[in-house]
């Protein structure tokens, strides 16, 4: 009899219906927890187990490949066609300039670039770009030659040869600007790289730095440049290493309120070594500054 009602009350709806409650009961109430009071506390977004997915990092992709141009004013053209090979490099700087995307790499062969060959001055680099002839020695056989109209935001109307951007490096060339007042490279509150060149014959100096500057100008040779080697002004710092600085007016013309590091440079037979004036406040050691005709070192108004 008893085995007959347990059948019957299985085979009953409602039993069914109860079956079932209990087991989801018991499926929620495994998911639940304890709380600090004895209660249950029911799951939350907040305390529900979570899964990391893995993610990309950045760090790991695969680096841009860089763009590498060649230039020749002797054997090249310019041509969209040209300028991936030595074999069929681009004719000028100019075009190259055009073609070229920041931080590409542009090589000159030997030969002269100059306004006759059809480059346009001042020739502006752009961000992180190499500009590089022949590094040893300093730019032998690899000749720049040339000037144009920059604005300058602290200086007006200059003429230029080659305006560096941030990150920029000029190596092994050669660069005259035999422009009146011409001025061979112009920094301008950028930081780039200019190392391994020859300055020689520029009207006023090699390299003139100017605003919030802060170059690197390393293993150069400044000659027979009118006015100064090298010019830092404003608010312009860097660094200045290892140049000869020869036969030219002041070899370094330091004011306003720069202070560039001058470190380890050959400064000799010019009228002035190192001409410092207004509130400029560099630091010099260990510079070799001889036989310049008028004197060594001058130091102007408050400067230091």
């Amino acid at each position: 009899m008893l085995q007959y009602k347990v059948d019957k009350l299985t085979e009953s709806p409602n039993f069914v219906l109860v079956a079932a409650g209990l087991i989801i009961a018991l499926a929620v109430t495994g998911c639940e927890q304890w709380d600090s009071s004895g209660r249950i506390s029911r799951p939350t977004p907040d305390n529900f187990p979570t899964r990391t997915l893995p993610r990309s990092n950045p760090s790991q992709s695969s680096p841009a490949i860089k763009q590498v141009l060649y230039v020749d004013s002797q054997q090249g053209t310019d041509s969209e066609n040209a300028g991936l090979t030595t074999a069929n490099p681009f004719k000028t700087i100019t075009y190259a300039l055009k073609q070229a995307r920041p931080l590409a790499t542009i090589h000159l062969a030997p030969g002269q670039y100059t306004v006759e060959e059809g480059e346009t001055f001042p020739l502006k680099l752009k961000p992180g770009m190499i500009l590089q002839g022949n590094k040893s020695p300093r730019g032998e056989g690899v000749v720049i030659i040339g000037g144009g109209l920059y604005l300058s935001r602290t200086w007006a109307g200059q003429n230029v040869t080659i305006l560096a951007a941030q990150d920029a490096q000029i190596l092994g060339l050669t660069i005259t600007n035999p422009n009146t007042r011409g001025s061979g490279v112009w920094v301008e509150s950028t930081n780039p790289i200019i190392r391994n060149n020859t300055f020689i014959n520029s009207d006023r100096e090699g390299v003139f730095v100017s605003g919030k500057g802060n170059p690197l100008i390393e293993n150069n040779r400044f000659a027979n440049n009118q006015g100064n080697g090298i010019s830092v002004t404003r608010e312009a710092t860097g660094e200045i290493r290892g140049n000869i600085i020869e036969q030219t007016g002041h070899g370094l013309a330091i004011g306003g309120n720069s202070s560039p590091l001058v470190v380890n440079n050959q400064i000799r037979d010019n009228i002035d070594g190192v001409v410092i004036e207004g509130s400029a406040r560099p630091v010099l050691r260990e510079n070799q500054i001889i036989n310049n005709s008028r004197d060594g070192l001058v130091a102007i108004s408050q400067s230091q």
